[in-house]
């Protein structure tokens, strides 16, 4: 028996739907790690996209087959599968950053690692703090939160649908919830740390004798990595919230850019 051969409107919306699905898993946090294997990445993809073409296909209007009209609906296809995981990459972002801002102030920037995500040297604060992220990213289920939301985005804003100007605030918003969300999470070892060059800086005064470059290197790494622990609970409690935050975030983004 010989299936019928498919319409260019068909393999268009097809494509379509591949690029979606392919950028979120992709660009997603955890799923897109480069530690999680290519078959298991294409397997996931080749599956959604066969379970959802037959739903999405009937409510996509007629494309015009021109290669300028489809390279755009390309990259919009790219570009909105982007913005959907830039909420969740902005939360690790803020991990990292308050991390690498522990090890900075304890003096532990020389002492780095290899990070596997950007190739590059972190760290170590920043490494453990990111793979706390992580765990709490599959703890609550966030990554099925992001695929249901991308079921969910073919309904809410379908292929071909114009973009609204309102989700660029939204985006700016989250953007500077980064820093909000880093400045929580690394000021209880800021302000001991503080206090500490504080108390170290008027023993220097009072006796100088005293070789103060000697004992504060042991002491701010001492006391920032028992800081550190001590935060680590108010650490992950800020981090869940966040995750959890991002199953009212993701309808925002789409209910904007729908307008």
């Amino acid at each position: 028996m010989l299936f019928p051969a498919p319409s260019i409107q068909e393999v268009m919306v097809a494509l379509l739907i591949l690029l979606r699905v392919s950028a979120l898993i992709i660009f997603l946090p955890v799923l897109g790690h480069r530690l999680v294997p290519p078959p298991v990445k294409a397997g996931l993809i080749v599956m959604m996209v066969l379970l959802l073409y037959p739903v999405v296909e009937p409510h996509v209007p007629i494309i015009t087959p021109e290669p300028l009209v489809l390279m755009l609906f390309a990259i919009q296809e790219l570009l909105f599968a982007g913005m959907l995981a830039l909420l969740a990459s902005l939360i690790f972002a803020s991990v990292q950053f308050a991390g690498q801002v522990m090890s900075f102030q304890m003096g532990m920037s020389i002492a780095n690692v290899l990070d596997p995500i950007t190739s590059s040297q972190g760290a170590i604060t920043a490494q453990l703090a990111s793979i706390l992220a992580m765990l709490l990213w599959l703890a609550t289920n966030s990554h099925h939160m992001f695929l249901l939301a991308l079921v969910d985005s073919f309904q809410r804003f379908p292929i071909g649908q114009a973009w609204s100007v309102h989700a660029w605030s939204l985006l700016n918003d989250a953007a500077a919830h980064m820093f909000v969300l880093a400045l929580k999470l690394v000021a209880p070892v800021l302000l001991l740390l503080f206090f500490v060059n504080v108390a170290l800086g008027l023993i220097s005064r009072a006796v100088p004798q005293i070789q103060v470059f000697f004992v504060s290197f042991p002491l701010t790494v001492g006391l920032g990595l028992f800081a550190f622990a001590l935060a680590l609970p108010a650490l992950i409690a800020l981090t869940h919230d966040a995750f959890i935050a991002l199953g009212q975030s993701l309808p925002s983004l789409m209910r904007a850019l729908h307008g």
